[in-house]
């Protein structure tokens, strides 16, 4: 890290005494974005990007997000440019942005096309583990020349994630089952960061081995594979309905010693440092299942 450190410090010497080199960043979709200076305009469209950039304090550089961007508190204030379901292209393209920040998982393909084909330049990131996170905002961090501040959100997130994992690297290990959501039923495979995170704690996810990152399951499945714990998130602070829908499935380990577990989605499902409290949340359930 020190000399990661040392090299980086020289690199933007070497910027700022020549003035014509460039900053260049390779995101998670293998595009090259080459800068003369950090980008000071940025529209977020994904939640967990607005979310990273506030944590390595860059925040007031956003200058439009999409809906759900709700943490921090200051997130809020930032002018909206549409949602999940459709993005306005008009308020970005007002925004003048230096870069947008999108997600392959999150995000249209066909609306990411068009603002692509406007000139619009977008940066890509996909983390799939606690170490991509990091990355991310390390890279991020570049993008905006908040270097000094994105090195200490790192350092403190990679204590906390190192804490968690000597803590339960050790405990019996769970079958766990994790529910996206229940029409269609759907969960994640081993690919993903809430399978990370279930590792994490010492579970093993009865579905890592299914090729789609998202994949719909049956009943049987869930049923076959016997999960000892059925974690599951929903959509919104409060409980999902479904998930004590299992009950009625009393042969299921899970309902037998009552280990239905509920994880706020905004601790669980997105891909920032508070993914380390939903986990510990997971953790201590977990726990209490043993």
């Amino acid at each position: 890290m020190k000399c990661f450190k040392i090299l980086l410090t020289s690199c933007l010497l070497l910027i700022s005494e020549l003035g014509t080199a460039q900053i260049q960043l390779v995101d998670d979709a293998g595009h090259v974005h080459s800068l003369k200076q950090p980008a000071m305009r940025l529209i977020s469209l994904i939640p967990h990007a607005t979310e990273l950039m506030f944590e390595i304090g860059a925040g007031d550089l956003l200058v439009g997000a999409v809906e759900y961007s709700d943490y921090p508190t200051a997130a809020k204030k930032i002018p909206r440019v549409g949602g999940y379901s459709a993005l306005n292209i008009e308020a970005i393209l007002a925004a003048q942005p230096d870069m947008i920040l999108a997600w392959p998982e999150g995000n249209r393909g066909r609306e990411l096309h068009k603002l692509r084909d406007l000139n619009l330049p977008i940066f890509v990131t996909d983390p799939r583990t606690f170490d991509d996170i990091a990355r991310v905002m390390g890279v991020f961090g570049q993008l905006t020349g908040r270097l000094a501040s994105s090195e200490q959100a790192i350092a403190r997130f990679q204590r906390r994630y190192g804490k968690l994992k000597q803590q339960y690297s050790e405990e019996r290990p769970l079958r766990v089952f994790y529910q996206v959501w229940n029409a269609p039923l759907m969960t994640q495979n081993g690919n993903t960061f809430i399978s990370r995170a279930i590792e994490v704690c010492g579970g093993q996810n009865i579905f890592a081995d299914l090729p789609m990152s998202n994949p719909q399951i049956s009943i049987e499945a869930v049923l076959t594979a016997d999960p000892d714990v059925i974690v599951a998130s929903g959509m919104g602070e409060a409980r999902p309905e479904w998930l004590d829908d299992w009950r009625k499935f009393e042969q299921l380990k899970a309902v037998q010693n009552k280990h239905l577990v509920h994880i706020p989605p905004e601790l669980l499902q997105r891909p920032t440092s508070r993914l380390l409290q939903g986990t510990e949340l997971l953790c201590k359930a977990l726990q209490q299942a043993r």
